[in-house]
């Protein structure tokens, strides 16, 4: 999965030992548990939970609009957007 090359390159490319991942929602405020949309529900939250049981330190689905502030300021090592869009959000 994207969460787990994420992981592996930031181990062995950056050398981080315990890489801190955040994984953006897809839909506005994260789908709001289903009010906005399922995607975060049936598919990203899964993925997020397989991944946490392979050891990765992850936290999400968040809302992508706040998400990258916090990113900004060091709370996580790496994000992982749904689109490319998304992972534009700091450069605009």
């Amino acid at each position: 999965s994207t969460i787990k090359i994420t992981h592996d390159a930031l181990i062995k490319q950056f050398r981080i030992a315990e890489p801190k991942i955040v994984v953006c929602g897809l839909n506005p405020h994260a789908g709001e548990s289903g009010v906005f949309g399922r995607e975060e529900i049936d598919h990203i939250i899964p993925a997020v939970e397989e991944a946490k049981d392979q050891g990765v330190h992850l936290e999400g689905p968040l809302p992508a609009d706040t998400l990258f502030y916090y990113a900004n300021r060091g709370r996580w090592d790496a994000v992982v957007a749904m689109y490319h869009d998304q992972g534009l959000i700091p450069f605009k």
